[in-house]
């Protein structure tokens, strides 16, 4: 069965595979590239959560490289955009914001969290937990350009 975006849903299961049996970051850095294209799909979105793929792309959060990070909250945020996938992502919203308080200002890595953030807020479901962040996002706001100013 084809989905949108070109890649069936074996394709998507042979890449989430292949994403939990490597430790080549460079790899995994491609792989989270081809899944973030393929869940700005709403039916891919569907499919990766199905296969298990939102809790093996969070994983990908803990990779100790910069460019891994960033392709898989490049990913989260296209998964995030799904009000089933939000009731699992909800877990790394701590996580993430703790990456964004750490991470350089207006970096990549910093934006592509912001993003995440912003997807995940769109309701008032889980405001709650990004409570004690507020004076960083307060930071950010003075601080940040143009582009981490739009997302905070």
């Amino acid at each position: 069965k084809y989905s949108q975006g070109g890649l069936e849903a074996c394709h998507i299961k042979s890449l989430l595979h292949l994403l939990e049996s490597t430790e080549d970051s460079s790899v995994q850095e491609q792989i989270l590239v081809t899944l973030g294209n393929s869940a700005a799909f709403s039916v891919n979105q569907d499919i990766i959560r199905t296969l298990g793929g939102l809790p093996l792309i969070g994983k990908m959060l803990s990779v100790p490289v910069t460019e891994v990070k960033q392709k898989a909250l490049n990913a989260l945020n296209n998964l995030s955009m799904n009000t089933k996938n939000q009731e699992e992502l909800k877990i790394y919203i701590t996580n993430v914001c703790e990456e964004v308080e750490a991470s350089s200002v207006n970096s990549e890595l910093q934006l592509a969290g912001l993003r995440f953030l912003t997807n995940i807020s769109v309701t008032n479901d889980y405001h709650y937990m990004m409570t004690s962040f507020i004076p960083t996002f307060l930071h950010l706001l003075f601080e940040g350009n143009e582009r981490t100013q739009v997302q905070v």
